[in-house]
């Protein structure tokens, strides 16, 4: 008798913890025949739960199993989406409108949305701004300098703004959520950045303080780990190889679309190529670059082509300032601690290499009004 007591307990409270569940209600206006979804945002990517039609009232309501931690989900509506985090059984009400579905909508019933819907109306804004700026400098080459100087300061600013969001309470769904925000496809914050990285390293102990077990406090604390060592990794490694002799090293590092871009394909193309190290950021680029521009203008057509090395530590002041540039430009993450830059025995920037096929590296260039006679010869 007692065993079938305890046992009848045990199952109601399996039963018990199996029913909870969390829901989403509300009215979407003006989306009749239309599919509402609800998708989950596990760290391996989106995983539909649930989707409605909605009818000419546009009510709907979803209910799915609460998390045992914090979570991410989204209600899709066709491309538009709002994000939303479940701690637990909260219930959460929405009214929206389907004509801009992810901007025009109220809702109640939890405080860390409230604050991801800010975060995410921050993020849009900088992403708008920095397409506006980028188009600027597009169109109008005199004033590179100062919109790609707007630029930089638009972004510190932002980040200063998602700092003291973080700082309110680093374990919180809104910390995370700020951590993987992207402009265009790349993450705001990059944890190979020493200053992004204190952002990062506190939301990763915030994490693993409350919800060691969580999947994402693994994911954030190994992001983490994996920077610091990569850092330390390159700190430690010592240059071999004095890069002035008839033989380069090769380079395989991205472009701004995420394209691998190998230093030997070119040279083994023919090319003549100029191996650039630099910094975009450094008050000597602007000038710099432009030099480089009348070089390659008048040179590309009898087979010149530029590798230029970003050790910027900002990746996404690197992309805006790269943007228009015409051509190779790749970034290395590791930065000031590149061993790329270490291989050539690069102590100066701009350091720059003169290279072609049959006598690889034939001359170290770190004065630029030497680099014109140097490539002319080769050429």
């Amino acid at each position: 008798m007692k065993k079938w007591v305890f046992g009848c307990a045990m199952a109601l409270v399996i039963t018990s913890c199996d029913n909870k569940k969390f829901s989403i209600q509300g009215r979407v206006a003006d989306a009749d025949g239309q599919v509402l979804y609800l998708e989950s945002l596990t760290v391996n990517g989106t995983e539909l739960l649930d989707s409605v039609e909605l009818d000419k009232d546009g009510r709907f309501k979803f209910k799915y199993h609460a998390p045992q931690y914090p979570e991410f989900y989204q209600l899709r509506l066709d491309k538009s989406i709002i994000h939303l985090a479940i701690d637990s059984t909260e219930t959460l009400n929405l009214s929206a409108n389907a004509a801009d579905f992810a901007n025009d909508y109220e809702l109640t019933g939890s405080d860390e949305c409230v604050k991801m819907r800010i975060v995410a109306q921050e993020s849009a804004k900088l992403k708008k701004r920095i397409d506006e700026l980028s188009r600027a400098m597009s169109s109008n080459s005199d004033r590179v300098d100062d919109l790609r100087k707007q630029a930089i300061e638009d972004l510190a600013a932002y980040k200063k703004k998602m700092f003291d969001l973080v700082l309110e309470n680093p374990a919180s769904a809104t910390a995370y959520y700020i951590v993987f925000q992207e402009i265009n496809g790349d993450k705001i914050f990059d944890p190979y950045d020493a200053d992004d990285r204190k952002l990062i390293a506190a939301v990763a102990t915030g994490f693993d303080s409350l919800y060691p077990d969580s999947p994402r406090s693994k994911q954030l604390k190994n992001m983490t780990l994996a920077a610091i060592a990569a850092e330390r990794a390159a700190q430690k490694e010592k240059p071999e190889i004095e890069a002035s002799t008839a033989n380069f090293l090769d380079i395989e590092l991205y472009d701004l679309r995420g394209r691998k871009k190998v230093l030997s394909d070119f040279v083994d193309a023919g090319k003549v190529v100029l191996l650039s190290f630099t910094a975009y950021q450094a008050d000597y680029s602007p000038v710099y670059n432009m030099k480089l521009a009348e070089l390659y203008k008048k040179y590309k057509s009898k087979g010149l082509e530029i590798y230029q090395v970003s050790l910027d530590a900002d990746e996404q002041a690197w992309k805006v300032a790269a943007d228009n540039l015409p051509w190779i430009c790749v970034r290395d993450p590791q930065s000031v601690y590149s061993h790329n830059a270490a291989m050539y025995n690069v102590k100066t920037l701009p350091t720059c290499f003169v290279i072609d096929r049959n006598d690889g590296i034939v001359k170290r260039i770190e004065k630029v009004d030497e680099i014109e006679n140097a490539v002319q010869s080769r050429l």
